[in-house]
Order: C-alpha cells, then structure tokens, then sequence
C-alpha cells in the first residue's frame, strides 16, 4: 500500500467511526425520549470510547492534514522537486473528497438539529 492509500483508508475509517457515533447518538436520544414519555426517569446516555465532539474535532483534524499534504505536494512540484504530477493530482482530490463529506456531515447535523428544534414538545 502507499502512502496515498494508506491516508484514504485512516480518512474512511475516521468517516465510519463518526457514522457510527451520530447512529449512537440518535439511538441514545431516542432511548431517552421514550423513557421520558413513559413516565420512566430519563437518564444520561453512557460515556464509551470517545464523545462526539472528540470524534468530529479528529475527522476535522484529518481533514485538515489531508488538504495541508495535498497543498504541500502542490507546491513542491511547483518549485521542481522530483514529485510526480499524479501523485499531485491524487492527493488534491483525496483532499477534495475528504472536505465534500465532510460538508455533507455537517449539513446532515444541521438538518438533524433543525428537525429536533422544529418537534412539538
């Protein structure tokens, strides 16, 4: 594997892990919304592995990385050094990729979020 993959596949197992966690979540808020509705004391979610913040702060983070990398190698070829343009292009759309799910995290939680404010209590 290179180096190039090896970063896609720590991305997609970053976008799983935070897939996983928002499912959780939402699991745990309905858990909590039936137990308040039936008259049974809600209670707090449980706290395993990491929060959600901690998750989307470390796909952010990679994220980040990824475009700093792309931007790196963009700029090396630029000034001549020995890096082929494929790779350039590679990590500029991996980079790429990264940031549009990234986006589509984000207005998933956005609309999510909209919803929740938009129920009837």
């Amino acid at each position: 594997m290179t180096i190039q993959s090896i970063a896609m596949q720590q991305a997609l197992e970053q976008l799983r892990a935070t897939r996983d966690s928002i499912k959780q979540t939402a699991v745990d808020h309905s858990q909590l919304a039936s137990g308040a509705a039936g008259g049974l004391g809600a209670t707090a979610p449980s706290q395993k592995g990491t929060s959600f913040t901690e998750s989307m702060r470390s796909a952010l983070d990679s994220v980040n990385q990824q475009q700093n990398a792309a931007k790196e190698l963009q700029t090396a070829y630029s000034r001549g050094e020995d890096i082929s343009l494929t790779d350039v292009v590679i990590s500029m759309q991996k980079s790429s990729v990264a940031f549009e799910a990234t986006v589509q995290v984000r207005n998933k939680i956005l609309e999510s979020y909209r919803e929740i404010m938009s129920m009837a209590i």
